[in-house]
């Protein structure tokens, strides 16, 4: 079980933009974390897509064919990097 993954930087990363931007927007930056889960999910599980990834795609599958807790890590990152964000002064 992995809770934290080259992807968890990017999970934080994109978040702490997105709290930069917009502002007090807890319950959408969240919807959308399930959003993209749920879209990553059904993604992989398609058997075209999923060959493709494995031939092609630089990540290996141990890392994007991932459990149930690393899901919930991801939402969990997706939201200390909003809230970072959203406390962070932008000019």
């Amino acid at each position: 079980m992995i809770l934290f993954d080259p992807l968890s930087i990017g999970h934080f990363t994109l978040y702490y933009i997105l709290g930069l931007y917009l502002k007090n927007y807890y319950l959408v930056a969240f919807l959308l974390g399930i959003a993209w889960e749920i879209f990553e999910y059904n993604l992989i599980r398609n058997s075209l897509v999923r060959e493709l990834l494995i031939k092609h795609w630089f990540i290996p599958q141990r890392i994007w064919d991932e459990k149930s807790e690393n899901r919930i890590s991801d939402l969990v990152f997706n939201m200390l990097g909003y809230h970072l964000g959203n406390k962070t002064k932008f000019i």
